[in-house]
């Protein structure tokens, strides 16, 4: 009996684990000297900060521990007894007579943008890459990412799992599945072998199409039957929408408890990311992160990691481009409206619930209810309230007296 698991790369926890998922690109403020073109070529690093959250974290962990227990049966009697009878299968178009059951198989579920996948990602890429045992001769990816149909085609779905062992081990199993005499039937005994045989956890993404298509319920059958046969562990990554599809039977909710998430509070953890953001100013005069930006930002991206990315990423480049070359609430606002328009009734509709919820705090940090109320002079220039006024088409004295003594003055 082999344990495969002993390949596995050592388990991380803590800050060693944190430090390690954690991506920063360098950053020197000297690019801001540079022309325009070079700037705007650079500033796209923003989009390769990953500052790890707790979903991070326990994304990672329960994806180390699923590959363990896949890894762990693939050495045992009882998987060789599966490979046999899914062979005997395949050639005889019979019945699957399960021998072993699935590892483990579970859900990771929230709202898009809010860093599942790339969180996913990372925690592959620490797993490390293709394993090989010697005695016996075997290969073994320890994760694999396969992208949902969009179509929830199950037969697509099994092509691709080998298109991507294929990839990775320089196999043809591909190939032999597209002979014209193969059927379905065969194609996912052929898969059922090959995930046995060099997968240790099977990761499937977009799993929200199998809900937002009709032949979704026979895909999701085909996943069944696939863990039942294959004794591999399986994790499906998807939307919000997917809960309610799950729920429908036990069988279904059994296999795919697992994480929720959401979008992130206002909080420590919010503000950490935005630092580490904000610290890569590409414009030409640098601006400060004050407690009124936080706020903005929060309130501008509902707590979403993709959403408050895109705004500082899009408000230096409108910046750099129209010459105005700062990062501040007034280049902020104007990516907010140019760019993010088709998000506005989104993220209303986040603000309305977070208000509607307000007795029940989240955090132990306390949302203002509009930045204007919030920021004061020290906090804002007035060419950035006249910005704020202008975008929001605002009455110019009221916003003013928010922030500063105003008299008028009848001539």
């Amino acid at each position: 009996m082999s344990d495969y698991s002993k390949l596995l790369s050592k388990m991380l926890f803590g800050e060693d684990l944190k430090n390690t998922l954690q991506i920063l690109p360098d950053y020197d403020s000297s690019v801001r000297n540079l022309d325009a073109g070079t700037r705007l070529i650079e500033l796209m690093d923003i989009y390769k900060v990953f500052v790890p959250q707790n979903l991070s974290l326990e994304i990672y962990t329960k994806l180390y521990m699923m590959t363990v227990m896949s890894l762990q049966q693939k050495g045992t009697v009882d998987a060789t007894r599966q490979l046999n009878a899914n062979h005997r299968a395949m050639t005889s178009n019979k019945e699957y007579r399960g021998i072993i059951t699935g590892a483990s198989s579970c859900t990771v579920i929230g709202p898009s943008g809010c860093g599942k996948t790339t969180s996913v990602q990372r925690a592959v890429e620490m797993l490390g890459g293709t394993i090989t045992q010697m005695k016996p001769y075997r290969k073994i990816i320890p994760a694999l990412i396969v992208s949902t149909p969009f179509d929830a085609n199950y037969r697509g779905l099994l092509l691709e799992i080998l298109i991507c062992v294929d990839n990775e081990l320089d196999t043809d199993y591909y190939k032999a599945a597209c002979k014209s005499n193969v059927n379905a039937q065969q194609i996912l005994g052929m898969v059922c072998q090959v995930a046995h045989l060099h997968i240790g956890t099977l990761i499937l993404d977009e799993i929200q199409f199998l809900v937002q298509h009709r032949a979704g319920t026979t895909l999701y059958k085909m996943i069944l039957q696939l863990i039942n046969n294959s004794g591999i562990s399986v994790m499906m990554i998807g939307t919000e929408e997917c809960l309610d599809y799950f729920d429908q039977a036990p069988q279904m909710a059994r296999r795919t408890t697992g994480l929720q998430y959401r979008n992130s509070d206002y909080g420590d953890k919010f503000k950490e990311l935005c630092k580490e953001l904000f610290y890569r100013q590409y414009t030409k005069n640098p601006s400060e992160l004050i407690e009124g930006t936080y706020v903005w930002l929060y309130e501008h991206s509902a707590g979403n990691i993709a959403n408050l990315t895109a705004l500082i990423h899009d408000a230096q480049e409108l910046s750099i481009m129209d010459g105005s070359e700062c990062l501040n609430i007034t280049s902020l606002t104007k990516a907010y409206n140019q760019r993010m328009q088709m998000l506005h009734g989104y993220i209303e509709q986040k603000k309305s619930n977070r208000k509607k919820t307000s007795s029940k705090p989240t955090s132990s940090i306390t949302v203002p209810e509009q930045i204007e109320t919030k920021v004061t002079a020290t906090d804002v220039t007035i060419a950035e309230i006249a910005g704020i006024i202008k975008n929001k088409d605002l009455n110019a004295i009221e916003t003013y007296k928010k922030y500063f003594n105003v008299e008028e003055v009848v001539v």
